[in-house]
């Protein structure tokens, strides 16, 4: 893969995290640590983690 294709790869996936950041951040349904919990799950698994968010994470969390 050249370059230039690897950094237009990089730059779709960093947007994509950073829309996942903001998902979790504006989320009413998780309190303080889970937001914490979610973002850390986002980070370290990075595209596995946003898809774990759009899956179960978004759902509303029964209190």
């Amino acid at each position: 893969m050249d370059p230039i294709t690897a950094s237009v790869f990089s730059i779709i996936f960093f947007i994509i995290f950073i829309a996942t950041i903001v998902s979790i951040a504006r989320n009413p349904n998780h309190g303080f640590f889970g937001k914490l919990l979610w973002m850390l799950v986002a980070f370290f698994l990075s595209l596995l983690g946003t898809i774990l968010w759009l899956i179960f994470g978004r759902g509303r969390v029964n209190r």
